[in-house]
C-alpha cells in the first residue's frame, strides 16, 4: 500500500502543478494526437497559426470597435480617425485586415495537413470544427469589409445585397434582412457591424470552446510510464516549434501590415457614380465566376459553390471501408484532397483571370486607377471630421461635386406641389408627397444620402440598376422626358 501511494505521489508531482490545479491536462490529452517528427511535426503546428490569427483577429477587432460607430453618417470618420490620428491605429486596422486574409488560408493549411495525416477519421469532432471555423472566418470577412463605409465598401455592399436578391423565392426577403429596408443604408451598417462583432465572433468561440471543453474525442493516452516520458518529451519540443512559427507568421505579418496599410478611400457620398468595386483577395475568384451566369443563377452559384465545398469535406469521417488495409481506406483522402487541389486551381485561376480582364480593359484600367490615386490622395490628406447631419456633405465635397449642374438644392420650399409626372408614375409607389408606401421607402429626405445628388436621382429614373435598387423599382428612361425627370429630381431634392 505504501509503495503504491508513493508511486501516485510521485506521479502526481511529476504531472505538475497545472495537471493538479487546473483542467488543462484532460484538456491536453483530449487534443493530444499521436507524436510525429521530421516535416510531419512541423506539418501539425498550422493548428497553433490558426489559433493565432483568431486570438489576433479577435484582439485587433476589439480594439478597433472602441472607435468604430456603425453609422452612414460617421462610420467612415471614426475609421479614418483610427488610420490618420490614433498611434498605431493604421497599423492594427492593417493588421485585422491582413490578418482576416491569412486566416482562411491557414485554416486550409490545417485542414489539408489533418487530410494527409488522416485525422478526420480518428478526430471527426476537429476535422468538422475546423470546416465549421472556416466557413465562419470566411462569412466574417464578408460582413467587416462593409464597415469602413467608403466608397469600396458602399458599392461592395450594394453588390452584395443584389446578389442576395437575386435568390429565388427567398431573395426578397433575404435582401430586405441585410439590408434593412429598400436601400443600403445605415441599417445595413448596423445589420454587417452586428454580424462581424457579435454573432459570427460567438459562434466561432461556442466552436471552439464545444471542441476543447465539450465534445470530447479519445486522445493518445500513454500506456506506460515509459510511453508517457516520450509524450511528455514531444509535447515539450511541439510547442517550441508552434512558438516558433506563430513568431515567424507573426513577424511577416506585422512587417506586411506596415508595408501595406489596409485600404481605405474617400467617404462613399464622395465616390463618382461609375465606381467599379472589387471585392477583397479571399473573394475575387467568386467575383469573377458570377460573371459567367445570369442574375439568378449567379445567385445560386454564389451560396451553393462554397457550401457545397464546405458539406464534401464535412462528409469525409462518416465514408466507413470494409477493410482499413483496402484500397478503399484510402478513397477518402483522395478525394478530400482532390477537392482542394480543385478549389485551389479555381480559386487561383479566377483570381488571376479577373486580374487580367481589368489590366486589358482600358476603361476599367483606368478607373481603377483614378480610384487608386483617390484613395492614395484621402489617405495623404490630413484628417478631417465630418459634421453630422444635413451639412455633412459640405465638409467633403470637392468643387466638381458642387457644380451647379450637380448641386443639390437643401433649401428649397418643401410644401412645394410635386409635379405631374411623379404624381402620374411615382406617388403610387411613394406617397402623394414622398411619404413611402408598404414596402416601398420614403423620399424624404432622399437628397442627403449618398450619391443622391439631383444628376444622381436623374440617372438612378434612367437606370435603377446601376445603383443597386432593387428589381420591381421600373426605369423611366423611354417614360420620362429629360425635363419631367429633372423636375421630380429638383422636387426630391427639396423633401425634408
Amino acid at each position: 500500500m505504501s509503495g503504491r501511494a508513493d508511486t501516485q505521489r510521485t506521479g502526481a508531482t511529476h504531472k505538475g502543478w497545472l495537471s493538479r490545479w487546473t483542467t488543462l491536462g484532460h484538456v491536453a490529452s483530449g487534443l493530444l494526437d499521436a507524436p510525429s517528427s521530421g516535416l510531419n511535426a512541423w506539418a501539425r503546428t498550422t493548428a497553433g497559426v490558426v489559433a493565432f490569427l483568431l486570438t489576433l483577429q479577435l484582439a485587433t477587432g476589439a480594439l478597433l470597435a472602441f472607435y468604430y460607430v456603425p453609422s452612414a453618417e460617421s462610420a467612415h470618420t471614426t475609421v479614418a480617425y483610427a488610420e490618420k490620428v490614433l498611434d498605431g491605429g493604421s497599423w492594427i486596422r492593417a493588421l485585422h485586415f491582413h490578418g482576416s486574409q491569412w486566416l482562411p488560408l491557414a485554416l486550409l493549411l490545417h485542414l489539408t495537413q489533418m487530410l494527409w495525416r488522416r485525422t478526420y477519421r480518428r478526430r471527426p469532432v476537429g476535422w468538422l470544427a475546423a470546416i465549421l471555423l472556416l466557413a465562419l472566418v470566411l462569412s466574417n470577412g464578408a460582413t467587416g469589409y462593409s464597415l469602413p463605409w467608403d466608397a469600396r465598401a458602399f458599392y461592395s455592399t450594394s453588390v452584395a445585397a443584389g446578389i442576395a436578391g437575386g435568390l429565388p423565392l427567398i431573395g426578397a426577403s433575404a435582401r430586405g434582412w441585410l439590408t434593412g429596408g429598400a436601400e443600403v443604408s445605415t441599417l445595413t451598417l448596423s445589420r454587417f457591424y452586428a454580424l462581424h462583432v457579435l454573432i459570427v465572433p460567438a459562434l466561432i468561440l461556442a466552436i471552439i470552446v464545444a471542441r476543447i471543453f465539450v465534445l470530447r474525442e479519445s486522445g493518445a493516452t500513454p500506456t506506460t510510464e515509459t510511453d508517457e516520458s516520450v509524450t511528455r518529451l514531444w509535447l515539450y519540443a511541439q510547442l517550441t516549434r508552434h512558438a516558433l512559427v506563430i513568431g515567424i507568421v507573426f513577424a511577416a505579418l506585422s512587417l506586411y501590415a506596415a508595408k501595406f496599410p489596409a485600404p481605405l478611400g474617400p467617404p462613399a457620398d464622395f465616390a463618382e457614380t461609375g465606381y467599379l468595386p472589387r471585392p477583397g483577395a479571399q473573394f475575387l475568384w467568386l467575383f469573377q465566376l458570377l460573371k459567367f451566369f445570369p442574375a439568378t443563377l449567379a445567385s445560386l452559384v454564389a451560396f451553393l459553390l462554397p457550401g457545397l465545398i464546405l458539406c464534401a469535406l464535412a462528409a469525409l469521417p462518416f465514408f466507413r471501408a470494409r477493410d482499413a488495409q483496402a484500397r478503399s481506406a484510402r478513397r477518402p483522402r483522395m478525394f478530400g484532397l482532390a477537392i482542394i487541389a480543385l478549389t485551389l486551381t479555381l480559386v487561383a485561376s479566377l483570381s488571376a483571370i479577373a486580374y487580367r480582364a481589368d489590366t486589358q480593359d482600358p476603361r476599367v484600367r483606368d478607373q481603377l486607377a483614378r480610384q487608386a490615386q483617390q484613395e492614395s490622395e484621402f489617405r495623404a490628406a490630413p484628417f478631417e471630421p465630418r459634421q453630422s447631419g444635413g451639412d455633412a456633405r459640405k465638409t467633403i465635397e470637392s468643387p466638381a461635386a458642387t457644380d451647379s449642374n450637380n448641386a443639390s438644392p437643401r433649401a428649397g420650399n418643401s410644401s412645394a406641389p410635386p409635379p405631374p409626372a411623379f404624381t402620374q408614375n411615382c406617388a403610387k409607389c411613394h406617397g402623394q408627397h414622398g411619404e413611402g408606401r408598404s414596402i416601398n421607402p420614403q423620399l424624404r429626405g432622399v437628397s442627403t444620402h449618398p450619391h443622391r445628388t439631383l444628376d444622381d436621382l436623374v440617372a438612378i429614373m434612367n437606370n435603377p440598376r446601376s445603383y443597386g435598387l432593387e428589381a420591381r423599382m421600373p426605369s423611366f428612361a423611354n417614360k420620362l422626358s429629360n425635363g419631367d425627370k429633372r423636375a421630380i429630381a429638383e422636387w426630391l431634392v427639396t423633401l425634408k
